[in-house]
């Protein structure tokens, strides 16, 4: 590294180690005297929205978004651009400019040498304007003039970007102050979006007191990384390499790196430096037994207790008792759920442009919602728009997972819209003459949904001619929806027909019925190896990623016969044999169809103590199957495919099987409950409905002839 490279990257370290932001988000960074530089390569299509690499006429810009961790600074940058622009737009007047953070980085000519060949240009980005988070875009300035008037949407102005291009940084390391103040960070960083690889350490096997430690954190790093999914190899008694790693160690069982360090007489959260390298650290679960372990990763998991410098000793957090289907991630099921609850940024509901960009909302909701025979999901939507040049064909659009919903005109002659307000319903089957509702089946409604808003607004043709004019268009055009608009799932029972291994896989479920996992028994082998340990720790992160909170009240046995009766059971590893002979013939059928090998799969069938609880296995006989579990769970592909009742897992396919004879959890009300088991059986209901004609004529007849004769004796 060159001289001023090192004055450069010296300075930016002072700036950023006395930056008033890092003062009061976390500690400021220190940088080692031996400075480690790395090189990071990022393809643009990682930062882009996918299939956006193309800019035309007023789609005219490219955005793209990448994040700075707190441990590292951008010592260098490069945008190495790979291009193909239109043959039919004016090389001397048409050009792309690069924006960072919306400072102008430079300005790219569209040459022409030939027409249809990819162009590469490279646009080095000046660094004093990096930011933990950044923003890039690429906007194009086209034009077609051919001595003709000038037509801002004409179908020649587009530059179509390679997926090839790329975002070329020089990362510096830093070494960050051990302070617990900042977790998750160092482990886990908000700003990166890649996928949390975090190494969990034991002494040895664990028993189920420090698996159940472990899955509570694994569940918690879990909410953080979100979308963006999570994995925890596991290791005993071998520290990972140039890794951060967490920690489980009691005072008789820890790891060898770990014999010199002081005993503890509470249960303790420390953060310390990798012996191997100073830019990873360790965080420590302490305790004087297993025990002990829950205590520390439960105050970690709820905070509260003012977590700070590199040891703290904690207590026993106080927790209020959960109830079901109150997860922080969920929308209400007592209320209307507003906006505001569901946002992810402020910004959330706000957009721009003649062809802004879609609003969109992720709704998690409780997958035993009973929506048979429902008018709707009603929601109430409040938005603001700049009034539109061309009302007639300008339009709200609605879509739920990908399925249009509803258009509405924005056209202030209507008055309800000129007031900014609709009412309308997500429905499901019907919908009433002149209300705004659409029908979409009950199958739209997914555990994990989108919500999607378009505004639509069309430009103004200046002139009769369009083949020689100007089209006029909005100097700014505005468009946000009110975050107190609300969507109510209030008027839903729960019920729903188990086993169902896709409710499991995408949401969690019956487990997450209760945010904690209170109601949950894991059911471990009695020395689990680390990958069926990876597995159930990649589980738990999942469903707190969709739940929105810890797994502090878990329970975890290594010992079938400590099955709790009243509890929903997790099982991994192999099937007890009680617990075989409790399934369907045809789930064993297909079972037995693994030519002698050990099943890799799925099942799930009802609990044999209580027919409102269910089990669900996670099956294979070697540790590379749950490897391949693993996988499986983190492929959006191949976890579409697991459903049914049994899910058989192989590298190259994934056959599931339905339940022939389905159990239902949950409760409606009698009358509603009849009417939805007959409803399938139409002869039964024809049956039903002839007998209770006939009593009913009966009963209308007798009571006739007795008047008939009362009558009669009258008259005597």
């Amino acid at each position: 590294m060159n001289t001023p490279h090192l004055i450069r990257s010296a300075l930016l370290g002072v700036a950023a180690a006395f930056a008033p932001l890092a003062v009061l988000a976390s500690p400021a960074p220190t940088v080692d005297a031996t400075e480690v530089v790395l090189e990071r390569s990022i393809g643009l299509a990682e930062l882009s929205s996918p299939g956006a690499l193309v800019v035309r006429n007023v789609l005219r810009n490219l955005y793209a978004e990448f994040g700075v961790r707190s441990d590292e600074l951008i010592s260098a940058a490069e945008l190495q651009l790979i291009y193909t622009p239109s043959p039919s737009m004016n090389t001397e007047l048409s050009h792309i400019k690069v924006y960072l953070n919306d400072e102008l980085m430079g300005v790219l000519p569209v040459l022409r040498p030939d027409p249809g060949r990819e162009i590469e240009q490279q646009v080095r980005l000046d660094t004093d304007f990096v930011r933990d988070f950044n923003h890039l875009r690429l906007e194009l300035v086209g034009s077609h003039d051919r001595g003709s008037a000038e037509d801002p949407l004409h179908a020649g102005l587009w530059v179509d970007f390679s997926a090839n291009s790329r975002l070329r940084l020089e990362v510096q390391r830093l070494r960050l102050k051990n302070d617990l103040a900042i977790l998750p960070e160092p482990f886990f960083d908000h700003r990166d979006n890649s996928r949390l690889d975090l190494p969990f350490v034991f002494a040895s096997a664990p028993g189920p007191s420090a698996q159940t430690a472990a899955a509570i954190l694994a569940s918690w790093f879990g909410i953080h990384s979100s979308w963006r999914g999570a994995s925890f190899p596991v290791a005993f008694d071998a520290l990972p390499d140039n890794r951060s790693a967490v920690v489980f160690a009691s005072n008789d069982r820890r790891p060898a790196f770990l014999r010199d360090y002081p005993g503890v007489d509470a249960p303790t959260v420390a953060i310390i430096d990798h012996p191997a390298n100073p830019y990873a650290k360790l965080l420590l679960v302490l305790g004087q037994d297993d025990q002990a372990l829950i205590t520390a990763a439960r105050a970690i998991a709820l905070g509260g207790f003012g977590l700070k410098g590199q040891s703290i000793e904690v207590r026993e957090p106080i927790e209020t008792p959960r109830q079901p289907y109150d997860a922080p991630n969920w929308v209400r099921s007592d209320r209307p759920t507003t906006f505001q609850e569901l946002l992810d940024n402020p910004q959330q509901l706000e957009t721009t442009g003649l062809i802004p960009r879609p609003l969109t909302l992720n709704l998690n909701v409780p997958p035993d919602l009973f929506v048979w025979h429902s008018r709707g999901v009603p929601m109430e939507l409040r938005y603001r728009y700049t009034p539109p040049l061309q009302k007639e064909s300008s339009l709200l659009s609605i879509s739920l997972n990908d399925h249009f919903i509803q258009a509405f005109p924005l056209d202030d002659r209507e008055p309800s819209l000129a007031a900014g307000l609709a009412q309308s319903s997500l429905p499901l089957f019907t919908s009433g003459p002149g209300g705004r509702k659409v029908l979409i089946p009950p199958l739209r409604i997914a555990p994990r949904n989108e919500l999607r808003l378009d505004f639509t607004f069309n430009a103004l043709p200046g002139c009769r001619d369009t083949s020689n004019c100007a089209t006029s268009l909005p100097m700014q055009i505005q468009a946000a929806v009110d975050p107190e608009s609300s969507i109510d799932f209030s008027g839903f029972h729960h019920y729903k027909a188990m086993p169902d291994l896709q409710a499991f896989a995408a949401a969690g479920y019956p487990f997450s019925r209760l945010a904690d996992l209170s109601q949950t028994q894991v059911l471990m082998p009695a020395q689990a190896s680390p990958p069926q340990l990876a597995l159930l720790l990649a589980l738990l992160a999942r469903i707190g990623a969709y739940t929105g909170y810890p797994a502090t009240g878990l329970h975890i046995a290594d010992d079938w016969q400590q099955a709790r009766q009243s509890l929903d059971l997790l099982l991994i590893g192999t099937l007890p044999e009680a617990f075989v002979n409790e399934l369907p013939t045809e789930q064993n059928a297909l079972l037995e169809r693994t030519a002698g090998a050990a099943p890799v799969g799925l099942v799930g069938f009802q609990s044999p103590f209580d027919d409102q609880r269910s089990v669900v296995a996670v099956l294979a006989g070697e540790d590379e199957g749950y490897r391949l579990l693993e996988q499986s769970l983190r492929s959006p592909e191949r976890l579409a495919r697991i459903g049914g009742a049994t899910t058989l897992v192989s590298s190259g396919r994934i056959e599931s099987l339905a339940a022939a004879d389905p159990y239902y959890v949950g409760s409606l009300p009698w009358w509603l409950l009849i009417w939805f088991h007959l409803a399938d059986h139409t002869l039964f209901l024809l049956l039903l409905a002839v007998l209770g004609t006939l009593l009913l004529a009966s009963a209308i007849f007798s009571a006739l002839s007795l008047l008939a004769r009362r009558r009669l004796q009258e008259s005597d």
